[in-house]
C-alpha cells in the first residue's frame, strides 16, 4: 500500500524473491517443495538442475512496465546419492549428479511481474542461454543466444522486433553508453566486442 525500495531476485533454485532494500525485510517468496525429489541410488530427475533456470547472467528491470526481465535454462539433471567417505583434502560430495539423456533442454527470456514474480510473457531460445539481459528506457530488451544471435524484444510484449548473426555464442550481459548524442548498445560475442547504434 506504500512505495517501498524493493531488492528484485530471480534465483537459481527457480524460486523469486522479493525484499525490502532498506530494512532487509522479507516480503515474497513462496516456497515450492515437491516430495519425492531427493538424490536417490537410482537417480531421481530434478528440475531445474545445478546449471537450470536462472544462473549467474544479469536480469533486468523497467520501470515503465515495471517488469523483470530473466534468462531462464529449462534443463533438469538426473541426481544421485551414495556413501560419502570423508577424506581430508579430497572432494566429497555423497552423491553425483548426470545429465539427462536427450533431454531437450532449451532457454526462453521471460517478463515477470515484479511484484509477484508471475508470468506475463515468455519469448523461447533454442537452447539454454548464458547471457544476462538490459532493459532501455526506450522500452526494449537486450539479450544474445548460444547460436549467436543479439537481439531486442518489445519490453511490454516479448515480440521479437531485432535481430542480428554475429557469427559466435554469447555469454556476456549486454550493456548501453551514450556517445556523441548517440545511444549504443554492445554485447561480447565469441571473441568479439560489436557495437550497435541507429544511423
Amino acid at each position: 500500500g506504500k512505495p517501498r525500495k524493493l531488492v528484485l531476485l530471480a534465483n537459481r533454485n527457480a524460486f523469486y524473491y522479493v525484499l525490502d532494500r532498506t530494512t532487509g525485510e522479507f516480503l515474497r517468496g513462496v516456497p515450492l517443495p515437491v516430495s519425492g525429489q531427493e538424490p536417490s541410488e537410482q537417480g531421481t530427475l530434478t528440475w531445474p538442475s545445478l546449471q537450470g533456470a536462472t544462473n549467474w547472467f544479469s536480469p533486468a528491470y523497467s520501470p515503465q512496465t515495471r517488469l523483470f526481465y530473466v534468462s531462464v535454462r529449462e534443463m533438469g539433471s538426473i541426481y544421485y546419492k551414495g556413501e560419502a567417505k570423508y577424506v581430508p583434502g579430497a572432494y566429497f560430495m555423497g552423491g553425483g549428479e548426470a545429465m539427462r539423456p536427450g533431454e531437450e533442454a532449451y532457454g526462453a527470456v521471460r517478463g515477470l511481474d515484479a511484484l509477484t514474480g508471475e508470468k506475463r510473457w515468455e519469448f523461447r531460445l533454442l537452447s539454454p542461454p548464458w547471457s544476462g539481459l538490459l532493459a532501455t528506457g526506450g522500452g526494449l530488451v537486450f539479450g544474445g543466444s548460444n547460436e549467436g544471435n543479439v537481439y531486442a524484444l518489445d519490453a511490454a510484449t516479448g515480440r521479437a522486433l531485432w535481430s542480428f548473426q554475429v557469427g559466435g555464442g554469447t555469454a556476456s550481459n549486454p550493456m548501453s553508453f551514450l556517445l556523441d548524442g548517440r545511444q549504443h548498445v554492445a554485447m561480447a560475442a565469441g571473441n568479439s566486442l560489436f557495437v550497435f547504434a541507429l544511423p
